[in-house]
């Protein structure tokens, strides 16, 4: 009976669970957050690119405006800010957001915060028009998204350089509760504090202006 009792393997299944779970969890929200940011990015680069498609048929003033508002309309679909409703007035303009026969997109209140539209007024590229799109892309995926803004963070504190070496030279474990509080965080709402890990992802797209609209008149 005692031979039979050390034999079983019952307890050492469940202690291999228990170490093996939360690294796979941790893996699994890892997969989750890197999925939406691919689909995030291709998006901002195809709002660069028809960013600079449609600034090429106006004049050199409109040119940002209405590449503004293509880019904007396109990365509303990925904007995921906080919900808001109809009643809120610092939400995104309706032409963003509004999709016909179908309604206001939601969890698009900060879309005008998120999205930053950079083309120059003269033609300095000789390639053609270039236009620079920048999305502060929120990351809502626990864990993970706190770590992976930790990284993506360019301007770090002494402290937190330091520790991040650390982290590298693996000296200490990634502990997710640590990164916390060194979360490269966004305070989209400084009223109620509202705080959220973010990366800005950036594309740059440049079109050959046809000799039609290059030399396009300053008015219309």
């Amino acid at each position: 009976m005692k031979q039979h009792f050390l034999k079983r393997s019952e307890g050492a299944v469940l202690l291999e669970f228990v170490f093996c779970f939360p690294i796979l969890f941790l893996l699994f929200l890892f997969a989750v957050q890197f999925a939406y940011i691919m689909i995030t990015w291709h998006m901002v680069h195809y709002a660069a690119y028809m960013g600079a498609r449609s600034a090429m048929t106006v004049n050199n003033v409109q040119r940002k405006t209405r590449a503004e508002a293509v880019t904007k309309r396109i990365l509303a679909v990925v904007s995921a800010s906080p919900s808001d409703n109809k009643d809120a007035k610092d939400r995104a303009d309706d032409k963003y957001i509004k999709l016909d026969g179908w309604g206001r997109l939601p969890n698009t209140k900060y879309l005008d915060r998120q999205v930053e539209v950079e083309i120059p007024m003269l033609d300095v590229d000789p390639r053609g028009l270039k236009c620079t799109v920048k999305f502060k892309m929120l990351l809502h995926v626990p864990v993970a998204g706190r770590i992976i803004s930790f990284f993506a963070k360019k301007d770090k504190t002494e402290e937190e350089s330091k520790w991040q070496e650390k982290l590298e030279q693996q000296a200490y474990a990634l502990n997710p509760a640590l990164l916390g509080k060194y979360a490269n965080e966004w305070t989209i709402d400084e009223k109620n504090k509202l705080k959220y890990p973010y990366i800005t992802l950036s594309s740059t797209s440049v079109i050959s202006i046809p000799y039609a609209t290059k030399y396009y008149p300053l008015t219309r």
